[in-house]
């Protein structure tokens, strides 16, 4: 993977994850007073609302709920230019903006980059690991939280069938 690419795969999850759920509130980095300096951070051109557009139509596409053709817009104006050295050949992007950049790393990350599995959650997660099997933004605080909820559950049903039995 080029360092462009895993540059744009980081840039992209921060970009997804830029509307978290703080305290059971969805927040949104790019509305607001610190909304652009949000995107300069970031080294991202472009307006707060172009982002947020963006940011929702990829993750609509990686949840499920929006086809992957809707992210065509994106691709406009982009082709590839081939260029020729005592390497070989190589392709560049031409007319690449980051919008199109951040639908290739989308593209590139199909597999690994998913919501996480806890629902109260909004962040993304780029799973990195050999078996492609990681289901929570951090485990420390969705992996635990869902797994003392589903234990909590369990525990509630096991004395609900107990209780019955004993009747």
């Amino acid at each position: 993977m080029s360092d462009m690419v895993r540059y744009d795969d980081e840039v992209l999850l921060d970009l997804l994850n830029s509307a978290p759920v703080v305290d059971g509130k969805q927040m949104d980095e790019l509305r607001g007073a610190g909304a652009t300096d949000w995107l300069r951070a970031h080294d991202l051109p472009g307006t707060p609302k172009q982002a947020r557009d963006l940011r929702d139509a990829i993750a609509a596409v990686v949840r499920g709920e929006a086809a992957a053709d809707s992210l065509q817009a994106y691709l406009a104006d982009v082709s590839q230019v081939p260029s020729i050295d005592d390497e070989g050949v190589h392709w560049k992007l031409k007319g690449a903006r980051f919008t199109a950049r951040a639908v290739l790393a989308w593209s590139e990350l199909q597999g690994r980059l998913r919501p996480c599995e806890n629902d109260e959650c909004r962040l993304f997660l780029i799973d990195r690991s050999r078996a492609n099997a990681r289901r929570w933004c951090s485990m420390a605080a969705c992996g635990n939280r869902l797994k003392a909820r589903r234990h909590h559950q369990r525990q509630s049903e096991n004395a609900s069938q107990r209780h019955l039995s004993s009747h």
